[in-house]
C-alpha cells in the first residue's frame, strides 16, 4: 500500500477549484527552453501545495492495479502529509528527516528515515518533486510532445522525460497547459509498472501550519521505530 500511494497519482474530481497563477495566452511557440523557464519561475515563488488526488498504479506482469484517493500537503523542500482515503485510511507524514506511516486498521506506526525511504523507493519521489520540478527536467533528456492549441487560446502540450544514464526502461511524461505550466497530470512508466497521475483542487502557497507536518503517535499504536525498508538491488 505505502508503495502504491508514494508512486504518486491522481485523477481530476468532478468539480476542481485550482489556484495556480494564470499567464495569459501567448502566440510564441512551445519549446523545452520554455517551458523549463517558467517551470524555474514557477518554483522560485512556491512555497506551500496542497492538492487531492486519485492515484492508479498497474503491474503489467500480474495485470493488477490499484486506485488510491485522498489529499497532500506540501511544504519546501520536504516537508509532507499525505491523508489517504481509499482503498483504506491511512496518513503518511514526512519532516524532512523522518517519515512516519499510520494505518488505524493494524493500529500500528512505521517510522523510517526519509532518505532511507527514497532510496527504498526511487520511483516514489513524485509527492516531494512539487517546486523542484526545473532542476528535475535537467537531470534527464527532455522532448516536447502534443502540443495542441486550446479554446482560450493556450497550449495543452507534454514534455517527456528519460534518464540520461541509468535504466533505459524509465520514462516521466509530464502533461500541463500554458496557462499555469504545473503538470496537473503524468504518468510514470518504469518496466512493468504504470502510474498515471493527476492532481486537482490545486491551492498555490496555502497557509498550511506546521503542525500539519508534525506526528506523534496515537495512544496504544504499536511502533516500529527506525525501520529500514529494503533497498533496492
Amino acid at each position: 500500500m505505502i508503495c502504491a500511494l508514494l508512486l504518486g497519482a491522481a485523477l481530476p474530481a468532478a468539480a476542481s477549484v485550482d489556484t495556480l497563477p494564470l499567464l495569459p495566452a501567448s502566440t510564441a511557440p512551445v519549446t523545452v527552453e520554455m517551458a523549463v523557464g517558467r517551470l524555474e519561475a514557477f518554483d522560485r515563488a512556491m512555497t506551500t501545495l496542497s492538492a487531492d488526488f486519485r492515484q492508479s498504479v498497474r503491474w503489467e506482469e500480474s495485470d493488477t492495479a490499484q486506485v488510491v484517493e485522498g489529499h497532500v500537503d506540501y511544504r519546501k523542500p520536504q516537508l509532507l502529509r499525505i491523508e489517504q482515503r481509499v482503498p483504506e485510511p491511512q496518513t503518511i507524514v514526512g519532516d524532512g528527516t523522518w517519515l512516519w506511516v499510520y494505518r488505524p486498521s493494524t493500529e500500528q506506526v512505521i517510522q523510517t528515515r526519509m532518505e532511507q525511504w527514497k532510496k527504498s523507493q526511487p520511483l516514489a519521489e513524485g509527492l516531494l518533486d512539487f517546486g523542484a520540478y526545473a532542476s528535475m527536467l535537467k537531470a534527464y533528456r527532455v522532448s516536447l510532445s502534443g502540443v495542441t492549441p486550446l479554446q482560450d487560446g493556450h497550449k495543452r502540450f507534454t514534455l517527456i522525460l528519460r534518464p540520461k544514464s541509468g535504466s533505459a526502461d524509465m520514462s516521466l511524461r509530464l502533461v500541463m497547459t500554458t496557462r499555469h505550466f504545473f503538470p496537473t497530470e503524468t504518468v510514470l512508466r518504469a518496466g512493468s509498472v504504470t502510474v498515471h497521475s493527476f492532481f486537482s483542487n490545486i491551492r498555490y502557497n496555502p497557509v498550511i501550519p506546521a503542525a500539519r507536518f508534525q506526528f506523534q503517535p496515537p495512544p496504544g499504536a504499536e511502533v516500529f521505530r527506525n525501520f529500514k525498508p529494503p533497498q533496492p538491488k
